[in-house]
């Protein structure tokens, strides 16, 4: 019998064993007191102390991170390669594919603002053929579809994505301490729904 049943979850852990995911950075960190010129990146300001104080003339902004702890320039960029058996979920991961989602995200004390709210995600395809973006533009986190689903991607494919967070902030918000800072982690998982 027991024999049996190792027979039957081999084929099942090998399918996992290739699916792994690899991201060049976790850290993701916002430092509205960092001196230098404000710098817009892709139509988003950085986070910095220009960028803070421009908001009081433009308006509410999507900021990009002061820096990625690990990763080059302002994002994150994961390699994503996955087994040989896809899943059954029904938005991410449908159609026997696997589910790149954000598994957990932690943040410093001092940082006052909730990140489900306030963090955005954005994804694109480096390379990999197949793969279904789910968040192409920015889109706070407690409304990515699927428990934080950030793309499909098929069975039997290594994907590279890169991923950018943003963070929202308003003229009106009101802090402790001005300017603001902190840092967010965040970690990453491949499923099969």
């Amino acid at each position: 019998m027991a024999r049996a049943l190792a027979l039957a979850l081999f084929p099942l852990l090998a399918s996992l064993a290739f699916a792994q995911v690899s991201c060049d950075a976790q850290e993701v960190v916002f430092d509205f007191s960092s001196p230098g010129p404000l710098t817009v990146q892709g139509g988003y300001p950085v986070a910095n102390l220009a960028g803070y104080l421009h908001i009081f003339d433009t308006g509410p902004s999507l900021f990009l991170p002061t820096r990625v702890v690990g990763g080059v320039g302002y994002r994150v960029q994961c390699t994503v390669t996955t087994g040989k058996k896809g899943g059954k979920g029904t938005a991410c991961g449908a159609d026997q594919t696997y589910c790149f989602r954000i598994e957990s995200l932690s943040q410093a004390p001092s940082f006052p603002l909730d990140p489900y709210t306030r963090l955005y995600a954005m994804v694109q395809t480096v390379s990999g053929a197949g793969v279904t973006v789910h968040v192409p533009s920015p889109t706070p986190l407690a409304s990515i579809p699927d428990r934080m689903g950030l793309a499909s991607v098929p069975r039997n494919t290594t994907a590279i994505l890169d991923i950018y967070l943003f963070l929202y902030l308003s003229p009106e918000d009101t802090f402790a301490t001005l300017p603001t800072s902190g840092w967010i982690t965040v970690t990453y998982r491949l499923d099969r729904d």
